[in-house]
Order: structure tokens, then sequence, then C-alpha cells
């Protein structure tokens, strides 16, 4: 009866912020053409399911789902805008709803990810019937198309001049693939995860996709940038709220090598970052609410426990972030 009761109550509430850079603040230049030369278009998380022109898949889709061998491109099912042309000498500048920070529990200490349209090459046409199992890669390449910078106030920036860049390694992988039951499924990869930065383009040369996607880990893909990588990293100021360094602002640049298409950018996300807290009740600090929890807490209850803290850890029950 006290676990019924304790259900009823709410827990705190945090605010919530985007994974995704929320506004386009600065852009210069014409871009591609239609339907690619919109900057807007590489706001919120990367597409998953587009419109096919007829162009790829024997025999077309009407749509198709965006995978590491059939890129974006086109319009999404309610015909928006799904990446932007980024020509040399142009660029879009966009900004997180909030600070980006440098967390030391970031995998692989990777801090924000870009997703362009690139792929991995393989033998035959493909559409959402292709078996991933035995439909086998080929090879790939590095491309060097969109310059990453950074900054904390839009003004003052900091470049990744020697690379990576966007439009690059990983591409975007947008759904979960059934071994066994050879077929997709509905649910969606992790935007916000990095794929191991270990991995290189000749860890995927002559593998099937299937086991491609094996080695994005649950990642939806996309390049990972660690803002440690910066050569003036030190010269980023440090929040006082969270004693991290951090940026709020990405500038996706054109390089003088080749024009690139840019999806979309995301926050790295770790449970217990600045902006995403450790669950209400997760004692223990291990991202979940669970026994061993309550174990802490019944220990516990004569040094200051009360109803409150058991009423928090019922509600957020096995809660993972």
């Amino acid at each position: 009866m006290i676990f019924a009761a304790v259900f009823l109550l709410t827990s705190t509430a945090f605010a919530k912020f985007s994974d995704f850079a929320s506004e386009v603040i600065d852009y210069n230049g014409s871009f591609g053409p239609l339907p690619y030369n919109d900057p807007c278009a590489v706001l919120g998380k990367p597409s998953t399911v587009c419109k096919n022109s007829g162009g790829m898949g024997s025999p077309p889709d009407p749509h198709f789902r965006i995978k590491l061998v059939e890129p974006a491109y086109n319009v999404d099912l309610d015909d928006e805008k799904v990446i932007t042309t980024i020509n040399p000498g142009e660029y879009i500048t966009v900004k997180f709803d909030h600070k980006v920070v440098d967390y030391p529990g970031n995998l692989y200490g990777k801090d924000f990810i870009v997703f362009g349209n690139s792929y991995f090459y393989a033998s035959g046409f493909v559409n959402d019937n292709t078996n991933m199992n035995t439909f086998p890669l080929t090879i790939g390449g590095e491309f060097e198309e969109i310059k990453i910078s950074v900054s904390q106030d839009g003004l003052t920036w900091y470049s990744f001049d020697g690379g990576p860049y966007g439009d690059d390694l990983f591409p975007t992988q947008a759904y979960k693939w059934d071994r066994e039951n050879a077929g997709w499924t509905d649910n969606e990869m992790d935007f916000t995860r990095p794929v191991n930065p270990n991995l290189d383009y000749s860890d995927f040369e002559y593998i099937t996709a299937a086991a491609a996607i094996d080695l994005y880990g649950g990642s939806g893909g996309g390049t990972s940038f660690d803002l440690r990588d910066l050569v003036d990293f030190a010269s980023l100021e440090i929040d006082p709220n969270t004693g991290y360094r951090w940026i709020q602002y990405v500038k996706l640049g054109g390089t003088p090598f080749s024009n690139g298409e840019i999806d979309a950018v995301s926050d790295v996300v770790a449970c217990g970052d600045p902006t995403h807290p450790y669950p209400v009740g997760d004692i223990n600090h291990d991202c979940r609410v669970d026994f061993v929890d309550f174990a802490i807490l019944s220990q516990d209850w004569l040094a200051g426990s009360d109803w409150d803290d058991l009423a928090a850890l019922v509600d957020n029950w096995l809660e993972c972030t």
C-alpha cells in the first residue's frame, strides 16, 4: 500500500534542452539547388526517412530509411528539406539552446557530432528491402568538405583546422537492423552517441552492411568532435556553474576542396552531464533507479532519509537516461 501511494507523487522536474542545434544565427551563401538551399534544414535531429525521387533503388520505393549505404537526399515525408549544400566560401552558424560542455563522462571524450549525407560504397542497388546481412560494402573515401569551428559567444572562433570535417565519417544510420529476421525495426539509433573514433574506413571495407551497423555500437553515426582537440582549447572560458570548458555555437564552413552537405548537429549526451542530470532516486549514480538504490536508502533510513526520498525512488523506478 505504501508503494501504491508514493507512485502518485511526482519527482523533481528539470529544465529540458534540445540535444540538437536549434537556431541559425548567421549564414552566407546561395547554397545548393532546390531543395538543398535552406540553411534551416540543418536544425533539429538528423533525418530518418526521405521521399525517393526515383533516382535510387531498383525498383525505386516511394520512400526510404536513411542508412549507411543510402544517405539523406530530396525531402522528408512532410516535404520538408532535409540537408543543405554548403559550397566553398559559404557557411552556416548554428546555436544550441544550452552550453555544450567538455564533459569527462562523454563517450570516447567526444563533445558534439555533425551529420552530413556521406555513405559507404557498396555493390549494386539498395532499397529498404535489401538484406543488410548479405549486402557487401566495397570501399570508402575520406572527404574534407565541411570545416568546423566553434565559439562561446558567436564572435570569437576556434577551428578544427586539421579536421575532422563534417560530411565525412561516419554515414548516418537512422534505424536498428534486426539480424535474426533480416529486416528493419522502428527503433532509432542514438544520434547523441558517437561511433568509436578508433575505427576508420579500412574497418568497413569488404564487410556486410549489417556488420558495419554492428560496429556503430548503437550510434546513429556522424563525425564526432572533441573540444580538447582544438589547438587553443585552453582559451575557452570555464563555466563557473559546472567547472567545464564549453561552446554554444558551431560554424559549418565550405572548404576549398568541394561542396558538402549538412543535415544536423548534436550534443553528445552522457547521464549526469549538466543538461542530463542523474535520475531522481539514483543514489549510486549508475543511471538506473533500482534495488541497489533501495538497499542504500534502507541502510540510511535512520540516518536522515525520509518519505520524500522513498517517493522519488519509487516514482523513477528503473528509469534510465
